[in-house]
C-alpha cells in the first residue's frame, strides 16, 4: 500500500476551519494557562511571560501546564484542564 503524498504548500488543509478565538478584552483578573512542551527552556520562558502578564497588564493567576511529548499534540485531558481553569492561554516552545 502506497503512503499519500503530502502536500508541503498546505492547500489540502485549507478546508479545515482555521477561525482564530476571539481575543479576550482586558486581561486584568483573568486567569492564564501556560503550555509548556517539555523542550529544554521552555519552563523559563513561559514563567517570564507569566510575570510580564502579570506585572504589566493584572493578570490575576498563571498556571502552568504540560504536555506528554514535544512530538505529539497535547492530550486532550490537559485541553479539558485548560479550558475549565482559564480564560486564555499561551504555548511556547523552548530549545
Amino acid at each position: 500500500m502506497r503512503e499519500p503524498l503530502l502536500d508541503p504548500t498546505g492547500i489540502s488543509e485549507r478546508e479545515t476551519d482555521t477561525t482564530l478565538a476571539p481575543r479576550p478584552g482586558p486581561l486584568r483578573g483573568l486567569t492564564v494557562g501556560l503550555l509548556e512542551n517539555t523542550k529544554p527552556n521552555a519552563v523559563p520562558l513561559l514563567q517570564a511571560v507569566g510575570r510580564e502578564l502579570t506585572e504589566r497588564y493584572g493578570v490575576r493567576e498563571v498556571r502552568l501546564f504540560r504536555k506528554g511529548y514535544f512530538g505529539t499534540p497535547v492530550e486532550e485531558s490537559v485541553v479539558q484542564q485548560m479550558l475549565h481553569n482559564c480564560d486564555f492561554a499561551v504555548a511556547g516552545i523552548g530549545d
